[in-house]
C-alpha cells in the first residue's frame, strides 16, 4: 500500500510540473521547442539571479510569504515567536485542540529551536 501511495505521490508531482511547462508554450506550432526554451529561460534566470546584488529582488530571495512589512516588537517574547506573520482571519476555524502527537511535536520544535532554552539543554 506504501509503495502505492508513492507512486501516486510522483504521478501528481509530474502532472504539476508538465503543466507549469504547458503554461509556458508560446508558439503552438513547435511546442516541444517552446518548452525547452522556456526551461531554459528559467534555469538561465535562477542561476544568474544568485549573482545579482543583495537588494534585488528575485525568485531565490524574494520577501516571505506572510511577511506584511511591519515590525515584531520583542517584549519579552522569546525569539521563536518572533517571526513575521499575520494572525488568522476572523472567520477561520478556531478551537481545534492538537492531537497527542502534534503537541509533542510542537513542544519539542520549541525546545529545540529557541536561543533561550539552549543553556538548559544542555
Amino acid at each position: 500500500m506504501f509503495l502505492i501511495d508513492i507512486y501516486i505521490y510522483i504521478y501528481i508531482y509530474i502532472c504539476r510540473y508538465l503543466f507549469n511547462l504547458k503554461k509556458k508554450v508560446k508558439n503552438k506550432a513547435h511546442v516541444e521547442a517552446s518548452i525547452c526554451e522556456a526551461y531554459i529561460v528559467e534555469e538561465i534566470s535562477t542561476f544568474i539571479s544568485y549573482y545579482f546584488e543583495p537588494h534585488l529582488r528575485t525568485r531565490i530571495n524574494r520577501v516571505p510569504r506572510h511577511d506584511d512589512g511591519g515590525e515584531v516588537p520583542s517584549s519579552g517574547n522569546l525569539s521563536i515567536f518572533s517571526n513575521p506573520g499575520r494572525p488568522t482571519p476572523k472567520n477561520a476555524v478556531r478551537g481545534r485542540y492538537l492531537s497527542e502527537i502534534e503537541f509533542r511535536q510542537a513542544h519539542n520544535y520549541v525546545l529545540f529551536n529557541c536561543d533561550e532554552l539552549r543553556p538548559f539543554i544542555k
